[in-house]
């Protein structure tokens, strides 16, 4: 599994300070932009993509509706996604397909969608339809991230996800169950099937996260012989 670290600029000040060498062990860099106001995101854009020139690099808007700091029309949402990806091309770009449904068609031109799916209140009954809805649509990545109430509920993700990778294992997947019962989703990601692993350094993302230290450790641990 691969490791992403956020990073989560409040102005361009924060994202001049950002000191990339704490994140060298990250192996993807996600940029969560939502915590800007939506003017302010082109003008901190060009010291993200300086800041980790060089490295894979996820451009996401989350969105209030799925646990995010902003609210945008489907409109705002596609053009900032397509002006950021027009002057930077980010190595992958978050859609949130069912929040932004009808304007899913305006992003048929990019390769490297991770189409999401985010339930920060519960894990859905239809967790089956949402990944093979997802799935059907062959993005570069599918990830579902969502709150694990009960312990069924991560055993259940993770089943699902194993399951939708053993018929489609040219598919990437990305599956968490946040929360702290749902660490274990986090840790047994290669179990699963899920290729990647969302960590933080200081401030996390989502409930739930571990370290980056402790992701790295744990990764090494499995991965010995």
């Amino acid at each position: 599994m691969k490791l992403v670290v956020s990073v989560m600029p409040r102005s361009l000040e924060e994202a001049e300070k950002i000191d990339q060498s704490r994140y060298e062990d990250a192996d993807i860099i996600e940029w969560r932009a939502d915590f800007l106001p939506k003017g302010e995101i082109l003008r901190v854009a060009p010291a993200i993509f300086e800041k980790f020139a060089g490295r894979e690099l996820i451009f996401t808007l989350r969105t209030q509706a799925e646990g995010g700091e902003i609210a945008l029309s489907d409109e705002e949402y596609v053009s900032i996604i397509k002006e950021v990806s027009s002057l930077y091309q980010p190595d992958y770009i978050d859609f949130e397909y069912f929040s932004h449904k009808e304007a899913f068609e305006q992003m048929l031109e990019f390769p490297n969608l991770v189409l999401s799916y985010h339930n920060v209140e519960k894990t859905p009954e239809n967790m089956m339809e949402i990944l093979s809805e997802l799935t059907s649509l062959t993005p570069k990545v599918v990830k579902v991230s969502v709150m694990a109430r009960h312990e069924q509920d991560v055993l259940d993700l993770m089943n699902y996800t194993r399951g939708f990778k053993t018929l489609n294992p040219e598919q990437e997947f990305v599956s968490i169950s946040m929360g702290t019962i749902g660490k274990i989703s986090r840790i047994a990601a290669d179990v699963t099937g899920s290729s990647w692993s969302f960590a933080s350094i200081d401030e996390g993302s989502a409930p739930g996260q571990i370290s980056l230290q402790s992701m790295k450790r744990i990764r090494e641990i499995l991965d010995a012989d």
